[in-house]
């Protein structure tokens, strides 16, 4: 039972730290399959448990109540005909005492139950929260993206404080195809930027972002992310299953095959200093930071259909043997698909077109 409920804990968690990613690449359904068939073998292991407990302790308690009970009427017929003393018919209320002991067992059982159901219903309650807000209007792929006064209202449901996030508006664009970056100072928000104008996140805000001149709330972004947007994020908790697992879209889809043929995939993830191959089987989560680093941004590139790509710091953590070969196989794809990166470093700045916040 413990290591079922070890096992579930640990998918749960999972799903829940990696929700932004798996918001992000759209295999939510896969994911939830993944959760729900741990869920289900914990479901019919605690069942289980429950009826032997179940019955062990009534049988338990069925055994003592019958011996207590004649233990009880023997001994109380026998003080009466004078046959024992009251003293041994004491020995008889140590037992009864015992006896309501057994029954406090059940009322035990009774408040578990209770304690149960108050569980079950403030997960309910977070299970019932609203779903995201979303358009309905299907667009093929992401041709450009506009940013106009955008700010986000950090309390938006207050009318007298209208403090906003950003110390003052944001306004930029993007253009199919480019590789463009964004740099600033830590803490500044620029994975909330990214995270906000792809609808990943859904605060108030001023000012409008448009995708092909389409207001965003207007758009099913849901379709939009699964189909034509790959993404890198860098606080997202490793899952506990193996890269195989990980990258399972991706075989798939064909695109591990296709990734042998492209020169600049080779001369990172087959390359002297890394090798897939060699990491195939081992757990994401004992990954060092560079391997999970370049599994990651495999993943998100993975999606060889999508128009447009947002990676979080895509270099960080990289073998320096080969950040030049990932930052060229970003320009590569950059001539083809639209990059945006969240990125510190200092080459891939100069190379791509530079967003600074402030």
């Amino acid at each position: 039972m413990k290591n079922k409920q070890n096992e579930y804990y640990t998918t749960r968690n999972d799903f829940v730290g990696r929700y932004i990613e798996i918001k992000g690449s759209g295999n939510f359904s896969s994911e939830k399959k993944r959760l729900r068939t741990v869920e289900d073998g914990l479901l019919k292991t605690f069942v289980k448990s429950f009826w032997v407990r179940y019955w062990m302790s009534t049988s338990q308690i069925v055994m003592q109540l019958v011996f207590q009970a004649v233990f009880f009427i023997v001994g109380g017929l026998a003080v009466l005909r004078g046959n024992i003393t009251i003293g041994f018919f004491s020995i008889v209320l140590q037992y009864f005492g015992q006896l309501l002991n057994s029954v406090d067992q059940i009322f035990g059982i009774a408040i578990g139950t209770e304690k149960y159901h108050a569980s079950l219903t403030r997960m309910k309650r977070i299970f019932d929260i609203a779903a995201d807000k979303n358009g309905d209007r299907p667009i093929s792929s992401v041709r450009a993206i506009d940013i106009n006064n955008f700010n986000i209202k950090m309390f938006p449901e207050s009318k007298k404080d209208s403090k906003m996030f950003y110390s003052q508006d944001l306004s930029c664009s993007f253009e199919n195809p480019g590789l463009y970056v964004i740099s600033g100072d830590n803490g500044i928000g620029k994975s909330t930027f990214v995270r906000t104008i792809t609808r990943i996140y859904q605060p108030k805000l001023r000012g409008s972002v448009l995708i092909n001149g389409l207001d965003v709330n207007k758009i099913d972004m849901d379709a939009l992310r699964q189909k034509e947007m790959g993404f890198l994020f860098q606080d997202v908790p490793s899952p506990h299953i193996t890269v195989r697992e990980y990258l399972s879209d991706l075989e798939r889809n064909g695109f591990l095959n296709d990734l042998k043929e492209s020169r600049p995939f080779l001369n990172v993830y087959f390359s002297d200093v890394f090798n897939l191959a060699d990491i195939y089987e081992k757990k994401v989560d004992v990954l060092s930071s560079g391997e999970l680093q370049l599994v990651r941004l495999l993943a998100a590139l993975g999606k060889k259909d999508a128009s447009m790509y947002i990676l979080d710091e895509p270099t960080a953590n990289i073998y320096p043997q080969i950040r030049s070969a990932v930052i060229c196989l970003l320009q590569e794809l950059g001539k083809s698909k639209l990059i945006i990166t969240i990125s510190h470093d200092e080459h891939l700045i100069g190379l791509g077109k530079s967003i600074v916040m402030e």
